[in-house]
């Protein structure tokens, strides 16, 4: 039963994948959805219970063309339409953890984050191989368009 200790976190947990999500509980999942899909945002906007989410986490990626930087364009360009959608689903002072491939294109994800986050932190996850180009922005404290300083 949630909430019943007060020592341990109540939230609520919505995923979206392209793909089905097998049921979890304590979870709810838009399996089969695209999160470009304006339909997928309204459906998001309905589930929450508050309107607006504390957390996105972002482990998406697009299907791999063995290109290396067209697959990190086209990672980059997802995570910068999560950027825009997270603007009508995160709450102030809310954060972001996103996925992305190391690359050219890096900086321009990490610049908007800025524009809209006081604290942009790079991780390297120590599970991740070292020569992995997988890398994540945390992204913490949103405050829609002031700039700050990158860590």
């Amino acid at each position: 039963m949630c909430g019943v200790d007060p020592n341990a976190p109540v939230g609520f947990v919505l995923g979206v994948d392209l793909l089905h999500i097998s049921p979890l509980e304590g979870a709810v999942f838009l399996s089969n959805a695209d999160i470009t899909d304006p339909v997928t945002l309204k459906k998001i906007q309905e589930l929450l219970p508050t309107e607006r989410a504390d957390v996105i986490l972002s482990d998406m990626a697009p299907n791999a063309t063995g290109i290396r930087e067209l697959d990190h364009q086209k990672l980059i360009n997802l995570c910068l339409t999560l950027l825009d959608l997270s603007q009508s689903i995160l709450r102030p002072r809310g954060t972001i953890l996103c996925k992305f491939w190391d690359g050219p294109e890096a900086h321009l994800l990490q610049n908007r984050l800025m524009e809209r986050f006081q604290d942009v932190r790079t991780i390297k996850p120590q599970s991740s191989r070292k020569e992995s180009a997988e890398i994540y922005y945390l992204a913490k404290l949103y405050n829609d368009g002031v700039k700050h300083q990158k860590h």
